[in-house]
């Protein structure tokens, strides 16, 4: 039976209808509310001490593999990102789950959910409950919540010109997704896709607090053009290094044959207007390509380099630059 119907984080309403939705809706005010609603944060924050915050998101995904297993590794690793991207550290978790045991078979979510759990004892997270609904079109992941001080929290702005931008893992996924769910890719790119999916963000959020980064986020639904025009909102523009940015080996060709999903085609249709120059029209296309537990993106000062290499290193990883912020011109990204 065919589980793959939607394609993960490309499943998600458009940018362009939340803006819509949440536009003109007031939430309850409260001072230790240090990211909410208004910041477009990956994760909600919120300060209980003077020394203490707690972070919080909620992320669940249609499935992305055939595997039942990988599937609850890759939502897990999805869901634990946001806090990662924060600076913070995970703590518990709550399952959410949307299934029919009557059309799968109880055997089918067990296997979900031993991989989700797989995913949090390597995230050291404790599973402290969840919710299901018995639902057709399968769904899982996680509601996570972290802490950190509330003066160490990382966010998506403060990044400066000048500042190195630096991604952490290939981009790819969605494109990848398609293609599985169409059954056009051999075994060695699904567990390439796999392995990309279900590596936690964990190691990549301690070197970027050890080096000292201005801002960060993770890549997700709205490709590395959405997220990155949080990063820079009106306040800063920045270039992009096309050539540099690493992809999944197989993306482009795949994307040249078509397999792009309906939220890329949303995402360059709300940011487009973001950009100015001009790559390669598969390297462009990819830019807007909606990932999946994909890795984070964060402003280093260039001083701090040689420190963030060093700590990947000694990890076995490696960060690639792939641009720098700018004065000019603000709220753009230049691509060349």
């Amino acid at each position: 039976m065919r589980y793959i119907r939607g394609g993960g984080c490309a499943s998600k309403i458009s940018p362009e209808d939340l803006s819509s939705i949440l536009c003109g809706l007031k939430a309850p005010e409260d001072d230790n509310v240090l990211a909410g609603l208004g910041g477009f944060e990956d994760a909600g924050v919120y300060r209980l001490t003077d020394t203490i915050a707690i972070v919080q998101t909620v992320d669940f995904l249609t499935p992305v593999v055939q595997d039942p297993y990988a599937f609850g590794r890759i939502a897990a690793a999805n869901a634990l990102s946001d806090i990662y991207a924060m600076g913070a550290a995970p703590k518990t978790a709550m399952n959410m789950v949307c299934f029919s045991p009557k059309h799968y078979g109880l055997a089918v979510l067990k296997e979900i959910i031993r991989g989700g759990i797989d995913k949090m004892k390597e995230a050291r997270v404790s599973l402290i409950g969840g919710h299901s609904v018995d639902d057709v079109e399968i769904k899982y992941g996680l509601a996570v919540t972290g802490i950190a001080h509330p003066d160490s929290i990382v966010r998506n702005e403060g990044a400066r010109a000048g500042d190195l931008l630096v991604l952490t893992k290939p981009l790819g996924t969605g494109i990848l997704i398609t293609a599985i769910k169409e059954g056009a890719v051999d075994d060695a790119t699904t567990k390439r896709a796999i392995e990309v999916m279900t590596q936690l963000n964990d190691k990549a959020s301690q070197i970027m607090q050890e080096a000292g980064v201005h801002a960060a986020t993770d890549v997700t639904g709205f490709g590395l053009i959405g997220h990155l025009s949080e990063m820079i909102k009106d306040s800063i523009g920045v270039e992009l290094f096309v050539e540099h940015i690493p992809c999944i080996t197989e993306a482009t060709r795949l994307l040249a044959s078509g397999m792009a999903s309906g939220g890329l085609h949303r995402n360059r249709g709300f940011y487009a207007a973001r950009v100015e120059g001009s790559a390669d029209g598969d390297l462009c296309d990819i830019l807007y390509d909606p990932q999946t537990s994909g890795g984070l993106l964060f402003a280093i000062d260039p001083a701090d380099r040689t420190r963030m290499d060093r700590l990947a290193h000694e990890k076995g990883l490696e960060f690639p630059v792939i641009g720098v912020f700018t004065k000019e011109p603000k709220g753009k990204i230049v691509l060349r």
